[in-house]
């Protein structure tokens, strides 16, 4: 895997890998069309939007699973 071609990455701290990851995450995105996607990723999006088509209202939005996980209240 990479850690066996890229043995550097072991000897950084913790701290230090969560950066990579970051660095590594805001490089996928600036990518979107380099990034592969299953048939089976395609066909669960898919799914996914014609549920939300069908009936919006069971969706939760991101800003209320973001509430709910770290406990906060809406801003009114």
């Amino acid at each position: 895997m990479i850690l066996e071609t890229i043995p550097d990455v072991n000897r950084l701290t913790a701290a230090e890998k969560l950066l990579l990851v970051s660095e590594l995450w805001d490089d996928l995105a600036a990518h979107p069309t380099e990034v592969p996607v299953s048939r089976e990723q395609i066909a669960e999006l898919d799914r996914r939007m014609e549920a939300y088509r069908r009936d919006p209202s069971q969706v939760t939005s991101w800003e209320a699973i973001q509430q709910r996980i770290l406990g906060r209240t809406p801003q009114l």
